[in-house]
């Protein structure tokens, strides 16, 4: 998240949608009493303290942000978000959570408590729900049929970052990952200033064929109204009669 009290505006920072590219881009324009709250080194070593101080971090939602600020400021700023679409933000945690565990692996002690008592590691990555639910899944399908899947903050349906308990936009403008030069244009021109990317357009992966029904269930319970909200087409399987959305409790996230 970045709230610019020079430059009046405010960024949420949904899970998995290039937001630290974007804070990154962000960071050089930015003036002493402005605030990152994590992605850029000073951001991630403050993180904490602001956590602590004003209750906000990185991935701090739109409406605790303009709860923080003011309804009257809050309206004010111009206020902006990224996301992605639904499936490919879900495989990049995948990816993302396997990659975590396969490069700090559990050691041969470690691994022994798990298989004979199943208890995890009591160390990072393994407090990441999603980090345990990859390290179950040898596929994609597998991963969102986990349970913890759900359980971990980088997996929360993107409106929640961006809306209302009633579902209504909070922030000025929703850019979209895969269209992220044309989208990233128009917030350049809104902040009047030039901050390259790095970051193309992303093209999507063929993973709808590859669903199970039982995918698509938790799909459909947790991710339809980010198709409908943001403006993906919606998938012929989520088009069916609704499954009864099951309950759980965030863990923090992966990332």
């Amino acid at each position: 998240m970045i709230l610019s009290f020079n430059r009046q505006f405010a960024f949420v920072h949904v899970h998995k949608c290039a937001g630290t590219s974007i804070e990154v881009a962000l960071a050089a324009h930015l003036a002493p009493n402005d605030l990152v709250l994590g992605s850029t080194p000073g951001g991630e070593r403050l993180q904490s303290v602001f956590k602590q101080v004003i209750g906000l971090d990185k991935h701090a939602t739109a409406a605790q942000a303009r709860q923080w600020l003011g309804p009257q400021r809050w309206a004010q700023w111009y206020t902006f978000a990224f996301v992605r679409h639904p499936l490919e933000r879900l495989r990049s945690l995948y990816t993302f959570a396997r990659g975590l565990a396969e490069t700090q692996p559990m050691t041969a002690d470690e691994q022994r408590l798990w298989e004979t008592q199943a208890r995890w590691p009591n160390r990072l990555p393994y407090h990441y729900a999603a980090v345990r639910a990859a390290v179950q899944s040898e596929t994609f399908d597998a991963f969102l049929c986990h349970p913890l899947t759900w359980r971990d903050a980088g997996a929360q349906p993107m409106w929640r970052s961006l809306c209302d308990e009633r579902q209504q936009l909070l922030v000025d403008f929703v850019g979209q990952v895969e269209q992220a030069e044309d989208d990233w244009a128009q917030v350049e021109q809104r902040l009047a200033l030039q901050a390259p990317l790095g970051m193309h357009n992303r093209s999507r992966h063929n993973t709808e064929a590859q669903l199970s029904d039982a995918a698509w269930a938790q799909v459909r319970a947790h991710c339809l109204t980010d198709f409908q909200l943001f403006g993906y087409p919606v998938p012929e399987p989520l088009l069916g009669e609704p499954w009864p959305a099951p309950s759980s409790e965030n863990d923090d996230a992966a990332g």
